[in-house]
């Protein structure tokens, strides 16, 4: 049995409260769905648990699929998954694949975002939405928020880990990038009012007749 990091389990409080979240925000209940960048698959066992949308798993490392198998055959969803082996860039999907893609904390480490945005793009059905980025959803408590936040901060400054600041990731969202990964419709969301934490770049795919969201 393959376990997770201590950070993820810190974190484990809050992916069946994002998830949560994403059902509400984008009225998820059937269809297909990609957890781009799964790592041990918290999230796409989660929305396998409160939907009945096909789950598939999807990341660059062998031991993280492995992980992520075995949290979702203990979860005892009756939900169909996958477990795919791929890089962001080359997702193999086809056209319009997917009704919804979620990818938390992987953007950070990808060496071509754009080429990743545009297949994230490619592979999203019109009307359907994505959502890219880190953060712990609006529906935790603020006494938790504070607490994972300032013991992230910590371990990052032990580690020696960076990441760019909301503003970074704002200039680098707003820049060509998205031109260049044939993005025409999205939005940034910070769940700081302040710009300090939870960083994510929505984006939707229009259908024919101009409708951007599920």
């Amino acid at each position: 049995m393959h376990r997770p990091s201590e950070f993820y389990s810190m974190l484990a409080p809050i992916y069946p409260l994002l998830i949560q979240q994403f059902a509400d925000d984008y009225r998820l209940e059937q269809g297909i769905a990609l957890d781009i960048g799964t790592g041990p698959g918290f999230l796409g066992t989660e929305l396998a648990k409160i939907t009945d949308m096909e789950i598939y798993f999807v990341d660059l490392s062998d031991k993280a699929l492995l992980s992520a198998r075995e949290r979702f055959e203990r979860s005892e969803t009756d939900n169909k998954a996958a477990f795919v082996q791929a890089d962001v860039r080359s997702l193999p999907f086809e056209d319009d694949f997917a009704d919804f893609i979620m990818s938390r904390g992987s953007i950070w480490f990808w060496e071509e975002p754009e080429k990743g945005l545009a297949e994230i793009y490619r592979v999203l059905k019109p009307g359907g939405t994505a959502i890219v980025g880190g953060g712990l959803g609006r529906y935790i408590p603020s006494s938790m928020r504070q607490r994972l936040v300032t013991a992230n901060r910590e371990r990052m400054k032990k580690s020696g880990e960076t990441r760019p600041r909301f503003e970074d990731f704002s200039r680098m969202i707003e820049s060509a990038l998205l031109d260049r990964a044939g993005v025409n419709s999205f939005r940034l969301i910070s769940e700081d009012p302040e710009g300090k934490s939870g960083k994510w770049v929505e984006i939707q795919k229009k259908t024919k007749n101009g409708g951007g969201s599920l």
